[in-house]
C-alpha cells in the first residue's frame, strides 16, 4: 500500500521545514522501518537516531502523528486509525517530528542534555546512606515490586517528557521522569536514603506543578 509521510526537518537554530516521501509499505512495517527506507532511497540526508529496534535503548523517540512515541514500536497498521487522509491524493499521511520540550539539532534528532541534567539532579541512584545493617539485603516481595513496574521499567526515552504540558508552561520544572525514577528509590522495601526534591530548584514550581498522566510508551 502507498502511504505518503510528512518528515518536519530542521537544522539547529532555524525554522522547520516539512518534506514528504511516499512509499509503498506493508502494515508490519514499523515507522522506524519506514524511515530507514527514507533514508537509504529517497533521502540520505535525513537525521534521526535508531539503534536496538527493539524497544529497549529508547534511541528513536519521535512524535508520530501527534503523539510521542518510539518508532521501532509503531507500525503502519497501528498509526492507520491515528493519521490523516491526503485530500488531494487519497493517500494515507503520516506525520513524523521531532521530541518537544527539547532543542533540535538536525531533522528528528534532539539535544537530550536538559533531560539528563534535569534526571541527575535528583541522585536517581543506589546510595547506602540509609543502611542501619551492613552487608545485608534489602528484600521486596513480588506485591511490592509490581508497585513499580511502570517507573522501574523507564528506558528514558523521552518521550513523557516530550508531551508534558506542564513543562511546556514551566522550563524550571524538571519533567515527569525525575518523580517517576525518585520512586524506585524511596520505596519502603528498598529505601536506600531519604529521597529529595531536585537540588537545583528551590520553588515548588520546580518539582510539583500540579498532576498530570504519566505518558509512557
Amino acid at each position: 500500500m502507498e502511504v505518503q509521510f510528512q518528515v518536519i526537518r530542521q537544522h539547529q537554530n532555524q525554522q522547520p521545514r516539512i518534506e514528504t516521501y511516499q512509499l509503498d509499505v506493508e502494515p508490519g512495517h514499523t515507522i522506524l522501518d519506514c524511515l530507514n527506507r527514507i533514508k537509504w532511497e529517497l533521502d540520505g540526508s535525513l537525521g534521526f537516531r535508531k539503534n536496538c529496534r527493539n524497544t529497549i535503548c529508547g534511541s528513536c523517540g519521535m512524535r508520530i502523528n501527534g503523539r510521542a512515541t518510539l518508532a521501532c514500536k509503531e507500525n503502519i497498521a497501528g498509526e492507520l486509525a491515528r493519521c490523516e487522509t491526503n485530500a488531494t491524493t487519497g493517500l494515507p499521511q503520516m506525520t513524523i517530528a521531532p521530541l518537544g520540550n527539547l532543542p533540535v539539532i538536525k531533522d528528528l534528532i534532539v539535544d537530550m542534555q536538559n533531560f539528563w541534567q534535569h534526571l541527575e539532579s535528583i541522585d536517581p541512584y543506589v546510595s547506602t546512606e540509609a543502611r542501619k545493617i551492613p552487608e545485608r539485603e534489602f528484600l521486596q516481595t513480588p506485591a511490592e515490586r509490581s508497585q513499580l513496574e511502570a517507573t522501574g521499567n523507564c528506558i528514558m526515552c523521552g518521550a513523557c517528557y516530550s508531551d508534558c504540558n506542564a513543562k511546556q508552561v514551566n522550563p524550571r520544572f524538571c519533567g515527569p521522569p525525575c518523580p517517576s525514577q525518585g520512586l524506585p528509590h524511596d520505596c519502603r522495601s528498598k529505601r536506600w536514603r531519604d529521597f529529595q526534591p531536585p537540588r537545583n530548584t528551590k520553588s515548588r514550581h520546580g518539582w510539583g506543578v500540579g498532576l498530570y498522566p504519566l505518558l509512557c510508551v
